[in-house]
């Protein structure tokens, strides 16, 4: 086994790790489990996790025929559907954002978003086991005309493998990244045409207890005597550059907690999504790519990047996923440990997640059965996280 394989499964399993944490958050969450964003991010998580174990798996078992098939299979059926899933997400943020659906209106569309990719996978995966498309190539266990080491028509596993691959596989997935690309777009110039122009109506107040909780915060600020007025501003609401082509990239700053200014948050938190995806599927589109239109033959340092990339995705799905808590938590509690900051739940938590941003869903915000985590135990997969948070 070489460098490259045992660094893809170190890799696919950090991602499992990654999706399975995912997957956790919104089962132990009853409000999470309501929400189509966080139901999206679950489906996605199991598609990720079993695609990172077929990565994992890689090529043990290839020369055994039954088994480098059944790798195939669960290959097709999870790798497209991860794509698809990624584009849901942004279909779902451009909705939010662009269109101002509420969460009923998006639950009306939930299922397409939900159940379309699992059952796009689960087809073609089926078709190419019809047609006899799987063997073992060059490319592992996948969609191959020749198996490894076979040459002559009588080695032929199925005729037009290499066009039934781009067809099932890598077509849909670059059409679903440019969906994903093009609801970004939309996205970016609705987001940074400013805040004038986004009605604070058409993002749903925050609820009353963090709002009474912030003007206690700006109370206890202005009696402290804070001195640091670029961070005074940005508490009372001021916007960042707006002529900024990359703000999207860079964190926020100040506690700003209007429509446009939430927004923004989720706007990043969707672009992050995007670029995560695109990381994961270019490298492996590329080496296709050559395959196909080359004299078959893949340079090393492409090999190298698909091992890097193509298994990675849960890893940093999860870090996207759990980074508003993150911030919330650093932002609100500085002195909190990083790791706790990244585990510790509170009241805002169930939300879609961008910092001082809030769900467009019309959420009971007088549910008073909250239980206090000021000074709690968060029990997490192995280990007990203890989180000090001081009263704000």
């Amino acid at each position: 086994m070489d460098a490259r394989a045992i660094l893809s499964k170190v890799i696919a399993c950090l991602s499992v790790l990654g999706s399975l944490t995912i997957a956790r958050e919104v089962l132990m969450d009853k409000k999470k489990r309501a929400m189509v964003y966080h139901r999206q991010m679950f489906a996605l998580s199991l598609a990720d996790v079993t695609f990172s174990i077929v990565v994992f798996v890689g090529g043990w078992g290839a020369s055994n025929p039954g088994l480098c098939k059944a790798k195939a299979f669960f290959s097709v059926m999870s790798g497209t559907p991860t794509a698809m899933y990624n584009t849901g997400v942004s279909v779902y943020y451009f909705l939010l954002i662009c269109r101002q659906l509420t969460e009923q209106r998006m639950r009306k569309i939930q299922y397409i978003l939900l159940f379309f990719p699992f059952l796009w996978g689960f087809g073609t995966a089926m078709a190419s086991l019809f047609l006899d498309l799987y063997a073992r190539g060059s490319n592992g266990c996948w969609i191959n005309k020749n198996p490894k080491g076979c040459e002559g028509d009588e080695c032929i596993s199925g005729a037009n493998a290499d066009l039934y691959g781009f067809w099932f596989v890598y077509i849909p997935r670059w059409v679903s990244f440019c969906v994903s690309f093009l609801c970004m777009t939309l996205v970016y110039f609705k987001v940074a045409r400013g805040g004038e122009e986004t009605p604070e109506q058409e993002l749903p107040s925050r609820p009353k207890a963090a709002l009474a909780a912030d003007d206690e915060e700006k109370e206890n600020e202005e009696e402290d005597g804070n001195e640091n007025d670029d961070r005074g501003e940005a508490a009372k609401g001021v916007v960042q550059n707006d002529d900024d082509m990359l703000w999207f990239l860079k964190p926020s700053q100040g506690q700003d907690t209007s429509a446009s200014h939430r927004a923004r948050q989720m706007a990043r938190q969707a672009f992050w999504y995007l670029i995560t995806y695109f990381n994961t599927y270019f490298w492996v589109t590329l080496q296709q790519v050559l395959k196909t239109v080359g004299d078959g033959s893949i340079p090393y340092w492409v090999r190298v990047m698909v091992s890097l990339t193509l298994p990675s995705q849960g890893i940093f799905n999860c870090i996207v996923y759990l980074r508003p808590r993150y911030l919330r938590n650093r932002d609100k509690y500085p002195e909190m440990s990083r790791l706790a900051a990244v585990f510790h739940q509170d009241e805002e938590d169930f939300v879609l997640g961008a910092r001082q941003m809030r769900s467009m869903c019309n959420v009971n915000n007088n549910d008073n059965t909250r239980r206090d985590r000021r000074h709690s135990w968060v029990k997490y997969p192995t280990q007990w996280i203890k989180t000090s948070a001081p009263a704000s």
